[in-house]
Parts: C-alpha cells; sequence; structure tokens
C-alpha cells in the first residue's frame, strides 16, 4: 500500500494514524513483539535519517526537521520506548538504560531494510546515537547531537524532572498549555490542540503525559545520580566514534553547559561545536529554522551534497 503528496510517495508500514504529522505520516511495527510508533517523511531510497527524541517527548518533536528534509532523505522519527504510543521494554519505568534502549535500534533499521543511517539526537536521543555508534559502528554515518554531552549540568535536568514530577497530570489541554508556557517562558505558548498529540485522557478525563517517566520522577527525583544511572561510560564511547559529529548546543541551555559542550566535541575524533542562537536545551523547538539549516548543512557535507 502507498500513499503520496505532492512530492513523494511513501510505503505504509502498518495500520494508518489520524494524527498524521506535516507533510509526512505515522504508522505502526513491531520489532522484537513490541509494538513502535514512528513518523516518517520522505521516500525510502533516500539517504536514511533516524531522528530520536529526548526523554518524555514524543517524535512530533521532530515535525519541522522531517517535513524541511522530506525532499531529500528519508527521515524516520520512532517514539522510543514507553514513549507516545511505543511500548515499553518491561513494566518497571526504572527499568532502562542507555544501552537497553540503543539496543532497540537496530531492528528498526532492519523493519526499514535501512543498512545505515544518519541519526539526529535530541538529549537522550543523542545519548542513545552515541552509544550505538560506539556498539555498531556500522550502523551509523554521522551524528547530529542536539543539546548533550558526556558532563550535563545536574541543575538543568533536575529542573526538568521536577516539572515532569510537578506535572503528573492537567484538567484540560488548556491548563498543559499553561504549565509548559510558564516551563519554557522564552518560546511562544504552544497550541493546546498540538499539545494532545503528547498527552493521554484517563478514564477520570485528565490528561497525562505519553510516557512512563512518571514513577521515576516521583520516586528517585532526590536519588538519581545522572552519571551513574544514564551517563556512565558516556565519555569513553565518545572517544571512540569516528564519524562526523555535529554538537549543537542551546545558546541559553542550562544543561549542556558551554564548557561541556567544548569537552564532548573535544572528545570526539570527528566532532564539531556550533551553538544555535536563540535557544534552550529543546533547541529544535526553540529555533527550529536555525536547527534545521545547521544540520542541513551538515548532512549535505557529509553525503558530498554541497
Amino acid at each position: 500500500m502507498t500513499e503520496s503528496d505532492t512530492d513523494v510517495t511513501y510505503e505504509v508500514h502498518g495500520p494508518e494514524r489520524h494524527d498524521v504529522p506535516a507533510a509526512g505520516r505515522s504508522g505502526f511495527v513491531v520489532i522484537d513483539d513490541r509494538q513502535v510508533h514512528y513518523l516518517e517523511w520522505g521516500a525510502a531510497g533516500a539517504p536514511a535519517v533516524i531522528a530520536l527524541h529526548g526523554g518524555g517527548q514524543t517524535a512530533y518533536m521532530f515535525e519541522e526537521i522531517g517535513r524541511e528534509l522530506r525532499s531529500t532523505h528519508h527521515v524516520i522519527a520512532p517514539d522510543l520506548p514507553g514513549h507516545g504510543e511505543s511500548e515499553a521494554l518491561s513494566h518497571d519505568p526504572r527499568d532502562f538504560s542507555r544501552q537497553t534502549l540503543a539496543a532497540t535500534l537496530p531492528g528498526l533499521l532492519a523493519e526499514f531494510g535501512i543498512e545505515h543511517a544518519s541519526f539526529i539526537g535530541a538529549s537522550l536521543g543523542g545519548i542513545l546515537s552515541l552509544t550505538l555508534a560506539a556498539a555498531d559502528p556500522a550502523k551509523v554515518n554521522a551524528i547530529a547531537l542536539i543539546d548533550v554531552g558526556h558532563r550535563l549540568e545536574e541543575a538543568g535536568v533536575r529542573r526538568i524532572v521536577e516539572f515532569m514530577g510537578k506535572h503528573e497530570s492537567f484538567g484540560s489541554l488548556a491548563e498543559a498549555a499553561e504549565a509548559v508556557a510558564e516551563f519554557n517562558p522564552d518560546r511562544p505558548k504552544a497550541d493546546p490542540e498540538r499539545l494532545r498529540r503528547n498527552l493521554r485522557q484517563r478514564p477520570d478525563g485528565r490528561w497525562t503525559w505519553k510516557h512512563n517517566l512518571g514513577a521515576v520522577s516521583a520516586e528517585r527525583i532526590k536519588e538519581v545520580k545522572w552519571e551513574d544511572d544514564i551517563l556512565a561510560g558516556l565519555g569513553d564511547d565518545a572517544a571512540k566514534i569516528t564519524v562526523p559529529v555535529l554538537v549543537l548546543r542551546g545558546q541559553k541551555s542550562d544543561v549542556l553547559s558551554s564548557d561541556g559542550a567544548e569537552e564532548v566535541a573535544a572528545l570526539l575524533p570527528n566532532g564539531r561545536l556550533v551553538e544555535v542562537h536563540n535557544a534552550g536545551h529543546l533547541a529544535a523547538g526553540d529555533n527550529p529554522e536555525s536547527t534545521v539549516s545547521l544540520i542541513r548543512g551538515f548532512l549535505n557535507e557529509i553525503e558530498g551534497n554541497n
């Protein structure tokens, strides 16, 4: 089954979803007996790009990037395990590591007949991109790393975790939009209807985020040690990665400091650092135009299209 728009033809994998992203499509695949939801732009056979979102987010964060790259690339953005519409790896939301999550990615590539791809990784998605590149380098052509490194600022990370723990549910989509605006006051207020794609409504009518990290936020907020739980060994992995890596730091980020960004770029044998102006940790949403432009230029350069 195929469907087309004015630019490209898509091969459909799994049932269609009503929440189709701009100029793309949405579907499901089953990988290792686990349902995985994904968004897709561009035509199969074009240079493949796998876009991995951050913790607590969904694939919809890449809607602008996917739309802008669709004429030249085949972009696939999965919901990571336990996020969005993708099933978790286990019933315990604390039962995950970067190695376990990254180990799900080769199955995604195989499902779409992709031997290797370039990766765009935001925050947790960037950590997983680095982890895969170190463990299975033949599968990774290049990485655009969005505001993440082997050393993160504890205060910035904790601010995100506290937000997730404080706002476990909302009485309405408008209330959710207000909470997001309070968390990120420099960004235009989110459209409540657009937020619907990142929330699910419970039987009692309240809305909750589409991820299974709530228990992590509520139960472990005081004892989480990010260096041990998520980042342990990431610097060593980064030093092994020889493919081109573009480190994108949000100029206003409180999660990846200037020093932290310079350190990870220096660790990477083929890394370079650029800043996304007028953007914080969520650079792809804060300044999508600049983020897309930098990523497109990077991909064109490594693919010899400039």
